[in-house]
């Protein structure tokens, strides 16, 4: 097993990422098949595989095909997966009713 699956198996959010410049797409691995329609369209873009993303216990990782212009593309996709992931965390429900009860918590700071 190489880095880039390690990385896949160990992680618990984790993606693929295909493109070419600052244009990609994140393709999600998770238990079961791979999106083969969002791969079929990216490889039919002229999209190349430039590597993996992903998340383990709190701390993100990347490994990256080894030449500049896959890095280049990483780098782009980077805060790409950094919003999916801050999506994914977020708390579901009222979130007015969140910031109320947060609002109306005492402050432990001593002045």
């Amino acid at each position: 097993m190489d880095a880039q699956e390690q990385m896949v198996m160990d992680s618990e959010i984790s993606v693929g990422v295909l493109g070419k410049g600052a244009d990609f797409v994140l393709i999600p691995i998770e238990d079961g098949p791979i999106d083969e329609a969002a791969t079929e369209d990216a490889l039919s873009k002229g999209y190349v595989y430039c590597g993996v993303m992903g998340v383990k216990n709190g701390q993100p990782g990347v490994k990256c095909e080894p030449n500049p212009d896959a890095v280049f593309t990483m780098m782009h996709a980077a805060l790409a997966f950094a919003q999916q992931v801050a999506e994914m965390l977020r708390p579901k429900g009222d979130e007015l009713e969140f910031l109320e009860r947060l609002y109306r918590l005492q402050d432990g700071r001593e002045n």
